[in-house]
């Protein structure tokens, strides 16, 4: 009897165990290893590039409209679009027909003039002898008064006539002075017209590309300086050589654009190609549309291809306000924040409080709070919205910290 007691105890405990073991092993086998909430980003260093954002089209530094300073109809064309011209080269010749007879006109009107001023000379030339001659004759006949060879009537007459010589020769340098001066407006009138005729043909400003032209044989053109409307346009010339663009910045943003920054350019034509320029000036004046405030800024085109460029074409560019070098980066859609608050979650769930800097749009700056090759969520929980079937309880899950920050986008490197 008591080796069935003993037989049956030593059953039990044996059971007790086998089943302790089951259930340990059933707690351990759904018990899985604890794994991260999802993907994994490495903290790395990098570069980052803060930019402000603007788009203009691309212009030439000088572009010039060339008018016409005289009226006429226009005989020949030398230049089309796209040529390359030299300042001072023939590019337009007006009829010069009207010009050529205005300018013989103008110097015969000239030579017969001339010709008065010959004649008022001579004339004044003689009056010069006559006087002379006249005060001689008044020396002798004053003299011979005086010796009683002679009577003070002769004296008198000779004396009469020398006034009245005096008087023909002052009345003879007046005419000549008149046509000295007639002879000048006549020389102006010759030159005027010899102006005129020159205005006929129209010559380059300055060196460059021809851009547009406006006229051709045929079409008359008013003059730029006696129309009202500023005369007729007859084609465009501008230096490729110097390219710029002109774009409009956000009034939150200018403060960081100064004159010197780098520029990088992209237009839809080269596609992910990249041109290279520089700011040169910003607007101290704000232009205000539809409620938002901008200010201009001026950008020069210093790419060695920037003849690839053309006038016109619309630009996007990026202007490099600051860049940093060899910086822990974070990814922005890791970086969570709780009011003033900012933190990261770690690959096993530890919520770790993190110091940021500045931010491109993708990436940010870590100050304090993370080392080199920590690994931390690639993005921060979802928060749910409350439902039914929640009670008013979501995931919980920190606000993106780009939220209210007015921080301008940019560029991250890794």
């Amino acid at each position: 009897m008591n080796r069935n007691k003993k037989r049956y105890l030593m059953s039990g405990v044996a059971a007790a165990a086998i089943a302790t073991f089951a259930i340990g092993g059933y707690a351990w086998y759904q018990t899985p290893s604890k794994a991260p909430a999802g993907p994994t980003v490495e903290i790395r260093r990098g570069s980052l590039t803060e930019t402000a954002a603007a788009s203009g089209k691309i212009e030439p530094d000088v572009q010039v409209e060339v008018k016409s300073r005289a009226s006429g109809q226009v005989i020949e064309v030398l230049v089309k679009e796209g040529d390359q011209v030299e300042a001072g080269q023939l590019l337009v010749k007006l009829d010069p027909i009207d010009a050529e007879r205005g300018l013989s006109e103008a110097r015969v009107a000239r030579d017969r003039v001339k010709a008065d001023l010959a004649a008022a000379q001579a004339s004044l030339a003689a009056a010069d002898l006559e006087r002379k001659n006249n005060e001689v004759s008044q020396q002798i006949a004053e003299k011979s008064a005086e010796l009683g060879l002679g009577s003070t009537d002769a004296a008198r007459s000779a004396a009469h006539s020398t006034k009245v010589a005096s008087a023909n020769m002052t009345l003879r340098r007046a005419q000549v002075t008149a046509a000295q001066a007639q002879l000048k407006q006549a020389e102006l009138a010759v030159q005027d017209a010899e102006t005129r005729l020159k205005e006929m043909q129209i010559y380059a400003p300055i060196a460059g590309t021809v851009l547009d032209v406006a006229v051709e044989k045929g079409t008359l053109v008013s003059s730029a300086l006696t129309n009202v409307s500023g005369g007729s346009a007859v084609m465009t010339l501008a230096d490729l050589s110097n390219l710029r663009i002109v774009g409009a910045i956000d009034e939150a943003q200018i403060g960081r654009v100064a004159p010197g920054q780098r520029v990088d350019i992209r237009v839809d034509a080269y596609g992910d190609r990249v041109f290279q320029g520089v700011v040169d000036r910003v607007s101290p004046l704000g232009k205000e549309v539809s409620s938002v405030v901008t200010f201009d800024v001026e950008i020069v085109v210093n790419d060695k291809e920037a003849s690839l460029l053309r006038s016109g074409m619309s630009a996007d560019v990026e202007i490099v306000t600051a860049e940093q070098k060899d910086v822990l980066l974070v990814p922005l859609l890791a970086v969570q924040s709780a009011g003033k608050r900012r933190f990261v979650r770690l690959a096993n769930g530890e919520e770790r409080p993190i110091k940021t800097g500045a931010t491109d749009g993708t990436s940010m700056v870590v100050v304090e709070g993370l080392s080199e090759g920590d690994d931390v969520l690639a993005s921060a929980p979802v928060v749910s919205a409350p439902g039914p079937q929640q009670g008013g309880q979501g995931q919980r899950g920190g606000q993106n910290p780009m939220r209210g920050m007015g921080m301008g986008m940019g560029r991250g490197g890794r």
